[in-house]
C-alpha cells in the first residue's frame, strides 16, 4: 500500500528499490521469523490432520487440540507415525507419549 502511494511522488525504480530494502530488513527481524515459523507450524499441523482424516476418517477435536502445542519437528515425527500406524487409536497412544 505504501509503495502504491509513494509511486505518486517518487520514480517507480526508486520505490521498488526502497521496498526491496524494507522487505530485506523485515525478513531479518525476529518478528518476521516468528510469524514465518508459526506459518510453517500451522501448515505442518494441517497436513498431519489431513493425512489422519484420509486414513481414518473424521478426527476427534481432542486430537486436533493436542496437536496445537507441537513444534514443527514434533509434527514431522507425528506425520511419520500417522503414515505407519494401523489405527487412529494407535496414533493417539503415540501422541500421548
Amino acid at each position: 500500500m505504501l509503495a502504491f502511494f509513494a509511486s505518486f511522488v517518487l520514480d517507480t525504480p526508486l520505490v521498488q528499490q526502497i521496498m526491496r530494502w524494507d522487505m530485506a530488513v523485515l525478513r531479518e527481524s525476529p518478528w518476521y521469523q516468528e510469524i514465518e515459523q508459526r506459518g510453517i507450524q500451522q501448515g505442518a499441523r494441517r497436513q498431519l490432520i489431513r493425512v489422519l482424516e484420509q486414513r481414518f476418517g473424521e478426527i476427534p477435536h481432542e486430537v486436533e487440540v493436542r496437536l496445537e502445542g507441537k513444534n514443527v519437528e514434533q509434527l514431522e515425527t507425528l506425520m511419520d507415525s500417522a503414515i505407519a500406524v494401523s489405527s487412529l487409536e494407535e496414533f493417539v497412544v503415540i501422541l500421548s507419549t
